[in-house]
């Protein structure tokens, strides 16, 4: 943790760890407050309870996410392409990222896996935009003659792609599952290109099957 953090940036620095280590449910503000060298009346002036303090953490990661991996906000400013390029390589090196951003993916993980009472408004505030920029962009890939089912389906596997790897990720980082390695990480940047070349290799051939035989 950076020593020149003040008394709330280290409560949100420790509770981004704890949350993305733990979870929201078995991590403690006590323990948030001990690690962070503050009493737990601090938790409360600053962000009012454990649940807000959940909230501004969602807050604190997406805006470290967009500092690091930001995204043309308008698909006007670059091919549909290149919009969904960027999307899946910035997804795939930010699972694999290092320090406070490593936190957000694991967040999300344990968010999927065991939702709190916050699910809903987290999803709809955090994730929702960026889904419909997807899909927004593969539709336009796909063209007009792509149906709606085509259009969720598409989006599906596109999306699929680097959730699934991130819940590997994830359950492999755990020491839980040792089964369940990924191929070496030694070069996450190549690991990337990969995803990035296979979902969009699979959204180009859909597009062709859908104008040249209409399914």
């Amino acid at each position: 943790m950076p020593a020149h953090l003040n008394t709330k940036e280290r409560l949100l620095h420790v509770a981004c760890e704890f949350f993305a280590d733990k979870g929201y449910r078995d991590t403690t503000v006590a323990e948030i407050c001990e690690a962070a060298e503050a009493n737990i009346a601090a938790v409360n002036y600053h962000f009012g309870d454990k649940s807000n303090l959940y909230r501004k953490v969602w807050a604190y990661l997406f805006e470290k996410s967009a500092e690091k991996y930001p995204l043309p906000s308008d698909l006007t400013e670059t091919e549909p392409e290149t919009w969904l390029r960027h999307f899946i390589h910035s997804r795939i090196q930010e699972i694999f990222d290092n320090g406070i951003n490593q936190c957000l993916p694991q967040i999300l993980h344990r968010e999927m896996g065991e939702p709190t009472e916050m699910h809903e408004e987290l999803f709809r505030k955090y994730l929702q935009p960026g889904h419909e920029q997807v899909k927004k962009a593969v539709r336009a890939l796909l063209g007009p003659e792509a149906t709606e089912n085509q259009l969720k389906l598409a989006i599906l596997n596109f999306l699929g792609v680097h959730i699934f790897l991130n819940v590997r990720h994830q359950k492999s980082n755990s020491g839980n599952t040792p089964k369940q390695r990924i191929p070496s990480l030694d070069n996450p940047a190549e690991l990337a290109r990969q995803i990035e070349e296979f979902a969009i290799g699979g959204l180009l051939a859909t597009r062709h099957l859908i104008q040249s035989t209409g399914n």
